[in-house]
Parts: C-alpha cells; structure tokens; sequence
C-alpha cells in the first residue's frame, strides 16, 4: 500500500499547473455543524471514536468494507457546479484553499481512480488507487470525462484539517422549497441552512469568513438542482431532510 501514498506537494503543483485555484468537500448540514464545531473537516471514523454527531450516508457500508471509513474525501472541481445539479453528499460546500496540500501535517495523500462506491470485492489495489503522479496528471482534467471519480483522499489525518488555516468560504444550497417547522414557523431550506452554518461559525471563531449561498442574486447559470431538490422533496422525504436538518 505504501507505493500509492503521493507527495501532497507534487499533487499541488500538478494542480496548479492546471489552473485549480480551489479543494472541496461537500457534506449534510449536521455533519458540517460537527466540522465547524471541532474547526476541522473529520473522517467519519474520527466523528464516530470521539462520539461526534453525523448524518448516516448511502456509502458507509462500503467505506466500512473497503477501509477508507477513516478517510476525508476532497475534490479538485466543484461538483454542483461541473454537472448542473446537487452533490449527493450534502448541501453544504467547503472551499477549501490549495495551500492545505503543502501542509506539513498533510504530507501524504491517496488518490482514487474511481468513487468507492463503484469499487468491486474483486478489484486489486492497482484498480482503486494511482500509484504515481504522472498517471494523475494525464488523467486528471484532460477531457477523458473521468474527473468526478478522481478524488483526493487523506487517511487518519485525525483534525489537522484546521478550518481556520484552510477554509476559504461556504457555499450553501437555496433550492425554493418552504419546509414548516414544529415551531410552527415556515422557512425556505436554504435560508434555516445558512442560518445555523453561520451561527456555528460565529460561535466557534469562524465568523470572519464568508458563508453565503450558490445562487446569490439569483444567479442559476442555468442549474439543475432546484429541480432535482423539488423531486428528492417529493419522493424521497426522508432523504432531503437526511441532508437539511442541523439536529439528531
């Protein structure tokens, strides 16, 4: 496993070469309370040994099975952004700045080949993870389509993720949905999301950096995702809540 482990620093200048000027990480707004909180993005095993609080994801099983329960997951492109619609993992956008590869507690950095959740028992180690930086760099936005799987992954990096060295801005979600809350108050989703990120922002230091939502102003440039979040509403009730609500 050793030989698939890449210099973070090799994998800043390749991004910077390519004009990446940004890291991302896209989560629930109860699992990105729990990052802001400790001030530091988390793996899921982390959140679970010190009996932290967050939201169960359609992909636990398999991070269990295929070990990267104690990975955190970053992306070099905006997701929502590339393919016009909502990131599956939550509404809540972490920007993180490109600097946090040259980190010295962050010297090392696994780099997939495809999502986990595509990962098969049989596949060898070879078929998951890029063993040499050259590879990424003829992969990794070139026009092969294959930039979505190539995740950047950081294993047991425990909370040296500092959101106060490393975060640039959080980009929220407003799709126009009105949710009614038991207090009997009625709010657009968007709006609860960015009330409760901020707040917690505030609470824990954070407070001086920027916290807004995607389509500010109105901006829907064009995108999907108001339209996606109305149908996962409609048809997956459980599952838009999973993503939206800020307690257990």
């Amino acid at each position: 496993m050793d030989k698939y482990y890449l210099s973070t620093k090799a994998l800043y200048k390749l991004l910077k070469d390519k004009g990446v000027e940004y890291l991302y990480h896209s989560n629930t707004v109860l699992t990105s309370l729990t990052f802001i909180n400790n001030r530091a993005l988390l793996s899921r095993a982390f959140v679970e040994n010190n009996n932290l609080t967050q939201t169960s994801q359609k992909s636990d099983n398999k991070d269990i099975e295929y070990n990267v329960w104690d990975d955190v997951f970053i992306d070099g492109i905006d997701l929502h952004e590339t393919y016009k619609r909502p990131n599956h993992y939550g509404p809540i956008l972490f920007v993180l700045k490109l600097e946090m590869l040259l980190s010295t507690s962050l010297q090392n950095v696994l780099i997939t080949k495809n999502n986990p959740w595509y990962w098969k028992s049989n596949d060898n180690i070879n078929d998951r993870y890029y063993s040499n930086i050259e590879d990424v760099k003829s992969d990794y936005l070139t026009g092969k389509g294959i930039d979505a799987r190539i995740m950047f992954t950081f294993r047991s990096s425990g909370n040296s993720i500092r959101l106060n060295k490393y975060l640039h801005f959080i980009c929220i979600d407003k799709p126009n949905i009105i949710v009614n809350f038991k207090s009997g108050e009625q709010k657009n989703i968007g709006d609860f999301a960015i009330l409760k990120i901020s707040e917690a922002m505030k609470k824990n230091g954070l407070g001086h950096i920027s916290v807004f939502h995607r389509h500010l102003n109105g901006d829907e440039y064009p995108c999907w995702c108001n339209v996606k979040y109305n149908f996962l509403y409609n048809t997956d009730f459980n599952e838009f809540k999973n993503r939206f609500k800020a307690v257990e």
